[in-house]
């Protein structure tokens, strides 16, 4: 049975089911079937498949399409729209697929070529996209009484409450005890419990107030991680005016439906995703959601299905602010279906990952847990063998477990971060996560936001053109500090200029101001760079607006893309209008050059088309001015107006990231530009910062088309992503992780949250950064620079290495405890150090001067190596045989002192006095020689650390107080030399 006759067939059965329902046809005609019976069955397969169509017949000889459509679903301009779309799909994406004959050609291989058209659920969220009729027919919705009492109850019972909701959370108890169930945390709460049993008091009291420490700060991170959900709630406002039966009345915004309308003035929140029906001179920030910060002007007017959520001029979105005007606009989703809501369930779904620090320290403990719990049980099944007690063996255990476990090692790690952020905070940098700075030391990826990040995020203008002259203007910012520079063109036509600088004064309810020696605008940023520059040029904006007085304003409209001034002084009435060149040039007939006016000729608009894609092609943003002379106030201002010239303008470069770009590419980390800006725009950018060196830009539509596994071997190669949306942002982030990278990301808005919480270390922005971006971020960034990132990097590769040299200082000791036990024990069965010794010189003496290790400043260099791979071991083979070579000096010379002081009857006591003192004074020695940078003066602390605890060694040995509770005796000059002898072999 052939596809017609199938599509034929359905549709009696449709009428038999609705044999109540009239429905209308419709013939278009169509050239892509015209004697072509493939293309004609392709277009019945995937026509018929629309919600409402009831019969497609193709004919391939007249190139004709009848419809049978139900009107109350479908009208004809829809029919029409939809067909275009298919035949377009059909042509780009049949080359895919391998030429069939007309008799083999089936369905699924006309599904495979367009599968747009397959799920009716993929358009129907496409409210942007859609035809008003459309959208009042599906949302069963009156757009002037709007919908009932009753029929808001019944759909709020399918639809749910229009709020954010968010997972049921773990009870405290329960982290609590799942934080608690790792292997290394269990040995230390079992050797602290064997303590207790032993009566060593103080060693398991320290043990596990340490592991009850740790498991708190944990938990703390994970609370604060968890905040985010409630800062988007608060974005939601509690109750908003709609019209229900006819009226206008305050209803709960939890209680707002699909189908609902609403009335929206300035000042207002929005309070769920809604399709504009009307509006005037609307405009709405949604910074929120798309990250820049200029509001947004709205319209009616379709828009394309592929369309960017920024560009999306029909549509209004939960948490966004009205900035100015007002509209009616129908509710299209609630709660969690909205844009908000789908941030909000992108950021539940991601879990937090361990920092590369945490992950290498996990597996550093797993690992040193084994040996230990390998060496106790050797250790215990020797003592069995020599016939040793329970209650020895359990000691020696214990000694072993202490002596192998650096239990101030997570101490000095929190103090080295610790630290880390104080010395950061000063540098503009809030650190919510300490981990997050080592983190930042392993990045090999930056993924920034351009505006205020990388720029200034203030409007400067950078070139104008008038009166045959080309103008360039330096400076930057608000600041009016810069020179005007004649590119081409006559040096005497600054009349033309300077009016052309009164026009953007005169077009422009702007403020430039000067606030603790900053200049900053209240108002519009553009119109805030056109005062600068009048400023540079000596044209003050107060004596300009003194001379003219406004009388009419007609503001700017996204479908006008225009504003018009008429402003009057004493002796002539003008209108003035600013906007899109495209539109300023339809409307002008004239130009004025040469001090006159003469006729706009198709010359004069090839010639500024070309100068105006020069500049839009270097990325500026350009504005268009025109001019009319009017005889009265109630002139005609639709056209007839003399075109004056053009400015162009961009978000500056911050000076001082170019370097630091410069500076990361040294060190091995690449940096990426996520941002909502057009291509130009970012293409721009990245090359005056040195970021876009050959690698590829990439747009949001295009990412869109890309799988995972095509974004996956492309991204190592992109530098640029332009136009991206907040789950596109999401998507990126993923793929540099799924890649390898340790991911750093920045942002500063709504749409920004999920990104940064997926990223290894999320950075907002202080200053115009949301509640949500700084909740899910483990950086904030005071000032909103770029270069404070590198300098974060840089003070987290200082905390890697001191780390490095801290965890390879305190191994080294115990390494040598444990030999220095183990063989004492084995071959005498007297330990060379009782409990007290052991904890002193883990607890005390070793954090003493492994303090001094971890609080190290930079030294400069840290910036001149690539970033440690994230496979690296904490402790890598060359280190791990120094640290062995260390340890073993340090063991043998403490038990040949042990060994021979008792060999020569000198007694246990100073036997064990003298092994004590060998530990302590070797480990002296060693943390000089685990410093990064080799000159003693540079660390005051170290020099502290090292006389305190020679000094608290002198005083146990040598004062009777201290000596009695640690079993010492006083050494003298010949044991000191014998001391210094051991030290000295203990390097080799």
């Amino acid at each position: 049975m052939s596809q017609s006759t199938a599509v034929r067939i359905d549709y009696k059965n449709k009428v038999r089911r609705r044999e109540n329902r009239l429905y209308k046809r419709i013939r278009v005609p169509l050239t892509y079937i015209y004697k072509n019976r493939q293309n004609a069955q392709q277009i019945e397969i995937l026509l018929s498949r629309k919600h409402g169509i009831q019969l497609v017949r193709a004919n391939p000889i007249n190139s004709k399409v009848l419809v049978v459509y139900d009107e109350w679903i479908m009208d004809e301009d829809s029919i029409i729209n939809l067909l275009k779309r298919i035949v377009e799909e059909l042509k780009l994406k049949k080359d895919k697929f391998n030429r069939k004959s007309t008799d083999n050609y089936n369905e699924e291989v006309a599904l495979a070529i367009a599968p747009e058209f397959q799920d009716d659920e993929d358009d129907k969220h496409r409210w942007y996209a859609m035809d008003m009729k459309n959208i009042k027919i599906l949302l069963k919705t009156d757009y002037e009484r709007g919908i009932s009492d009753k029929s808001a109850k019944s759909r709020l019972r399918s639809y749910g409450f229009n709020v954010i909701s968010e997972k049921k959370k773990e009870s405290l108890f329960k982290r609590f005890i799942s934080d608690l169930n790792d292997t290394s945390v269990k040995l230390l709460l079992g050797v602290g419990t064997i303590s207790f049993f032993l009566g060593q008091i103080i060693d398991g009291a320290v043990i596990f107030g340490m592991v009850f420490l740790e498991t708190l700060i944990g938990m703390a991170h994970q609370n604060k991680a968890e905040k985010s959900i409630g800062s988007l709630k608060n974005m939601i406002v509690h109750r908003a005016s709609v019209i229900r039966n006819g009226s206008e009345m305050q209803v709960e915004t939890k209680k707002l439906v699909p189908g609902d309308i609403i009335c929206l003035e300035a000042g207002d929140k929005v309070p769920a995703d809604a399709r504009i029906i009307k509006c005037n001179f609307l405009r709405v920030n949604e910074a929120s959601l798309t990250g820049e910060s200029a509001a947004i002007s709205k319209g009616i007017g379709i828009c394309e299905k592929n369309t960017e959520l920024g560009s999306r001029n029909n549509m209004l979105y939960m948490g966004t602010n009205i900035v100015s005007g007002n509209a009616v606009a129908v509710i299209v989703e609630t709660g969690m279906k909205t844009e908000i809501g789908n941030i909000a369930a992108m950021l539940q779904s991601i879990g937090i990952d361990e920092s590369p620090m945490q992950i290498k320290m996990k597996n550093f403990t797993r690992k040193l847990t084994k040996i230990c719990i390998i060496v106790c049980i050797g250790a215990s099944a020797m003592g069995l063998l020599l016939g040793r007690s329970l209650a020895q063996i359990l000691n020696l255990s214990v000694s072993l477990a202490v002596g192998a476990l650096p239990e101030s090692l997570p101490a000095l790690v929190t103090i080295a971060m610790g630290l880390s952020v104080q010395r950061l905070s000063i540098k503009n940098t809030v650190v919510r996560k300490m981990n997050a700075v080592e983190a930042l030391g392993s990045a090999n990826v930056i993924c920034c936001d351009k505006t205020g990040t990388l720029t200034l995020n203030e409007m400067t203008i950078k070139k104008m053109y008038c009166d045959k002259a080309l103008y360039k203007m330096t400076g930057i910012g608000y600041e009016p500090k810069g020179e005007i520079e004649l590119l081409e063109g006559e040096p005497n036509k600054n009349v033309s200029r300077d009016e052309l600088l009164r026009a953007g004064i005169l077009c422009s309810n702007t403020k430039l101001v000067q606030r603790d020696n900053q200049w900053q605008v209240q108002g519009d940023p553009t119109e805030g760079a056109l005062l600068t520059a009048a400023e540079k040029c000596n044209i003050k904006e107060e004596i300009v607006k003194s001379e003219f007085e406004r009388i009419r304003e007609i503001p700017f409209d996204s479908c006008r893309r225009y504003m018009t001034v008429v402003v009057k002084n004493k002796s002539q009435i003008k209108a003035y209008c600013k906007g899109a060149f495209s539109k300023i040039m339809d409307k002008c007939s004239m130009i004025y050059e040469d001090g006159e006016m003469r006729l706009f000729t198709k010359a004069d608009r090839e010639k500024l088309s070309s100068i105006q894609k020069d500049m839009t092609g270097e990325g500026l943003r350009v504005l268009s001015f025109a001019y009319k002379n009017l005889k009265s106030e109630r002139d005609d201002i639709n056209g007839n107006f003399t075109f004056m010239g053009l400015v162009a303008m961009e978000d500056s470069p911050r000076l001082e990231v170019k370097n630091s770009i410069e500076k990361c590419h040294k060190a091995g980390i690449k940096v990426v530009m996520i941002t909502g800006d057009n291509k130009d725009t970012a293409s721009s950018i990245g090359e005056q910062l040195g970021l876009l060196n050959g690698g590829l830009v990439i747009t949001g539509n295009e990412l869109e088309d890309m799988s995972d596994k095509e974004l996956d071997s492309k991204v190592g190669n992109i530098e640029i992503f332009a136009r991206t949306s907040p789950e596109q942002k999401f998507r990126i982030v993923k793929s540099f992780k799924r890649c390898g990278y340790v991911v750093a990301m920045t942002g500063d808005g709504v749409n920004d949250a999920p990104a940064i919480k997926e990223a290894n270390i999320g950075i907002a922005m202080g200053n115009n950064g949301s509640d949500v971006a700084k909740d899910v971020a483990d950086i904030t960034l005071i000032d909103d620079n770029f270069s404070s990132i590198v300098r974060a990097i840089e003070e987290g590769r200082a905390v890697s290495n001191n780390v490095r040299n801290t965890t390879r200082y305190l191994l080294a000791g115990s390494v040598g405890e444990l030999i220095a036990i183990g063989v004492c024990s084995f071959t005498g069965g007297i330990l060379p150090l009782i409990a007290i010794q052991v904890l002193w010189t883990n607890i005390v003496s070793e954090s003493i001067l492994g303090v001094s290790l971890a609080i190290e400043a930079a030294t400069g260099e840290e910036m001149k190596c690539p970033p440690a791979k994230k496979s690296t071991e904490l402790i890598d083979r060359n280190l791990s045989s120094k640290i062995i070579k260390r340890g073993m000096g340090i063991g043998v010379t403490s038990v040949a002192l042990f060994k021979g002081y008792n060999m020569l009857g000198l007694g246990v006591q100073k036997a064990r006095t003298m092994a004590f003192s060998n530990l302590i004074l070797t480990q002296v020695v060693n943390v000089y020689d685990c410093k990064n940078n080799k000159k003693i003066t540079d660390n005051i602390y170290m020099t502290y650390a090292t006389a305190s605890s020679v000094a608290l060694l002198g005083a146990i040995i040598y004062v009777p107080f201290f000596a009695s509770i640690f079993k010492t005796v006083p050494l003298g000059i010949v044991d000191a030399g014998i001391l210094a002898t051991s030290v000295s072999a203990s390097r080799i």
